[in-house]
């Protein structure tokens, strides 16, 4: 709501207005309003979002105004916040001729023809509005701007908060917006620079500074960031995001142990927060300290036990340091809150894997696979265990329909060279094995595993002396 109509809708005359409306509408009296008053009415519901009581004054305006177009615009507009552009479009239709020179109408068909996506109709709508008002247009832009935010199309936005910029340089919400715009298109240098015109005017924004945090760490200038989240954190010391963000640059930075302590900063004033709890473990775990880590994620479950982050976390811990019993069964606790994380299942299958349960890790590599055929990871994994175990043949079946859905794959392409040679088919394992090396040599470490260099023919030598570098 505009100040305008603050203080318009704040202001006795309007409320002795509003009661006497009110009594009529609940059938205590009946009373004429003229079109203006009904306009005022229907504008204070549409502001306070109460779209059915805005829509029911517009209907009993009509009956006592039936020729008014002012009250039909009421009509447009109200279809157009409850998101009805189609009926909007079609009531502009039944607008009279002789409003075509009402920059009101070319308003509303462009917010209706943007929220259905036809922006470029909805450009020319609101240029000609604009050439039409002989008001003040500022208030105008900034409507705009907003209808092409809804649909996320930023830089229609910024086209018309520029405009508004030049009208009035120093609005602070103009600044602020083109700083979120012109981050949202990655344009971070321009983000910056709004941002920055903001803080010359208003240094004391915790939310700019914030929001500068942001940009700074997307372009990967840590110390920047860690510097206007702690501007922002001086400013508003309960300000808890900049703690979590602060925290996630410093992670980015491989600083983890100042990420802890921002975590930990972030936790006196979220403490039953189990994300951070997750992030924290994630920290330990990079500096090689399983212990911490796993009270970390011991907490989450401490603080919510149908967390599956945090029962997940807490096997993936214990599978590090050995423990694969204790692994599988926080794997499957994870599992049971989330059965659908395939990141879940390829693990809890390496857990299997590596405690012999290889039946068990088969099916679960199987359930990755048959779930998501794009998983490369859950195609290596399943095909891998095979050949371990010498089912080359049951591999290559795997190995061929990964193909189908991962033919530039090096991953493959060794896997069917290992596989083809053993079963013998010497001209299909040459032309994978050429396609695997060229691809990245280093794979051939996984075919050294099934076939040492000792154990090479003169073709093999010669196919591999060609993609040694």
């Amino acid at each position: 709501m505009n100040e305008n109509r603050e203080q318009i809708f704040e202001n006795n005359e309007f409320q002795v207005l509003l009661r006497k409306y009110e009594d009529m509408r609940r059938g205590i009296q009946s009373i004429f309003f003229d079109v203006e008053e009904f306009e005022q009415i229907i504008e204070y519901y549409l502001d306070d979002f109460k779209f059915e009581e805005a829509r029911e004054a517009a209907i009993l305006g009509n009956k006592q105004h039936p020729a008014s177009v002012e009250i039909k615009y009421k009509f447009i507009h109200i279809h157009i916040e409850q998101g009805q552009p189609k009926k909007a479009l079609a009531l502009l239709e039944e607008i009279p001729v002789w409003e075509e020179n009402n920059p009101e109408r070319y308003f509303l068909k462009g917010t209706a023809l943007c929220q259905l996506g036809r922006l470029k109709e909805a450009e020319s709508q609101f240029d000609r509005a604009l050439e039409l008002s002989t008001e003040d247009t500022f208030d105008a832009l900034i409507n705009i701007s907003i209808a092409f935010e809804n649909v996320r199309h930023f830089e229609l936005a910024i086209k018309y908060l520029l405009q508004a910029h030049l009208q009035h340089p120093d609005n602070l919400s103009v600044l602020y917006d083109l700083g979120y715009f012109y981050e949202r298109l990655h344009r971070f240098g321009e983000s910056l620079k709004f941002y920055q015109n903001y803080l010359d005017l208003d240094p004391y924004s915790d939310n700019v500074w914030y929001n500068m945090g942001i940009v700074y760490h997307k372009l990967e200038r840590y110390d920047k960031a860690v510097e206007a989240y702690d501007y922002s954190i001086a400013i508003n010391p309960d300000y808890a995001s900049a703690y979590f963000n602060k925290a996630s640059v410093w992670v980015s930075a491989e600083h983890y142990s100042r990420a802890i302590e921002a975590y930990r900063e972030y936790l006196e004033i979220e403490p039953e927060n189990t994300q951070a709890y997750c992030y924290m473990g994630d920290c330990y775990e990079q500096m090689d300290q399983p212990e911490e880590s796993l009270k970390a994620f011991r907490k989450v479950i401490e603080l919510d036990n149908t967390d599956p982050e945090g029962w997940f976390g807490a096997g993936m811990i214990y599978h590090r340091m050995g423990k694969y019993h204790e692994a599988i069964t926080y794997m499957l606790k994870a599992i049971e809150f989330d059965s659908s994380n395939l990141d879940y299942w390829i693990n809890l299958g390496y857990a299997n894997e590596d405690s012999g349960f290889i039946e068990e890790a088969i099916r679960c590599y199987g359930y990755v696979t048959r779930t998501d055929a794009g998983d490369l990871d859950g195609w290596i994994a399943l095909s891998g265990v095979l050949m371990k175990e010498g089912l080359f043949e049951n591999a290559l079946h795997f190995l061929r329909e990964a193909f189908t859905h991962h033919a530039g794959a090096g991953e493959v392409h060794i896997k069917m060279a290992v596989c083809h040679l053993k079963l013998g088919n010497r001209e299909l394992a040459a032309r994978f094995l050429k396609e695997a090396l060229g691809s990245d040599y280093a794979l051939l470490s996984e075919f050294e595993q099934f076939f040492p260099e000792n154990t090479w023919d003169e073709d093999i030598r010669w196919i591999i002396r060609q993609y040694r570098k």
